[in-house]
């Protein structure tokens, strides 16, 4: 896929890959709906993009994407600038780790909505917009730990277990039109997510801790788009990342 003037809709753009893929499809040519939670990192983010000479359409949205109202509100509104959307990426996600007798439940309800509950809503509600398209692709964020049970990481694992059979199944579901679904399935990456911070993940990394870099992920995603290597499940994981998860050193 040929990716200059494509329409596409990044959701988490403000979080380390949803910033990542924001600059990979800017220098791509595409336009952009850029959206996320914090306004005023979104409208930097803008800024920092056209700075490097953007000329396509981008727009920015605050969006609380577990909000079925403002998810609709949202899709209105791409829905008057652009008659089909190409690619839409679901990079929103929360990271709480926590023994079970720690885990509130609205941490759990937390868990599942930003990282399931929201994805479901967003692709149901952009679905006639990507129909609408000759080719459309749908990216969600998945995670090894949606694959493989770690202790005291159970609400964030039940949420990727569920993403991963959710796109999965809808892989299956629209495999004969035009609608294609991608899961990502990634290791650690060397970002601010989940209970560390970016600073101590890189003395980590420092360390000898292996990290997925979020730009280079970018440019893996971009260059399968680009050369047809897509398939309904692409799993990326940094060294020895299996063998961390199986001794629970993630």
């Amino acid at each position: 896929m040929q990716l200059k003037d494509k329409n596409v809709v990044i959701i988490g753009a403000t979080g380390g890959i949803g910033r990542a893929l924001s600059f990979a499809f800017a220098l791509e040519g595409t336009n952009l709906v850029l959206v996320g939670r914090r306004v005023l990192i979104l409208k930097a983010l803008q800024k920092e993009i056209k700075s490097l000479g953007f000329k396509g359409k981008m727009f920015i949205f605050k969006t609380d994407i577990s909000s079925e109202k403002e998810v609709r509100r949202l899709v209105r509104k791409v829905s008057s600038s652009f008659k089909n959307i190409d690619i839409l990426v679901n990079a929103a996600g929360i990271g709480i780790y926590k023994k079970l007798e720690d885990l509130s439940f609205d941490e759990w309800r937390k868990s599942l909505s930003i990282n399931l509950d929201s994805v479901f809503l967003v692709i149901k509600e952009f679905l006639p917009l990507l129909k609408k398209s000759q080719k459309s692709l749908v990216f969600s964020m998945g995670s090894g730990m949606g694959k493989i049970a770690v202790s005291k990481r159970s609400a964030y694992c039940a949420s990727k277990f569920g993403l991963r059979g959710l796109m999965l199944s809808l892989a299956k579901e629209y495999k004969n039109t035009n609608v294609n679904f991608i899961l990502l399935t990634l290791g650690s990456v060397l970002t601010a997510f989940g209970p560390l911070t970016l600073e101590e993940k890189i003395k980590k990394n420092k360390k000898g801790k292996a990290y997925l870099d979020p730009i280079d992920l970018a440019k893996t995603i971009i260059a399968k788009i680009k050369n047809g290597t897509l398939k309904e499940e692409i799993s990326i994981y940094p060294k020895n990342y299996y063998e961390e998860s199986r001794r629970e050193k993630v």
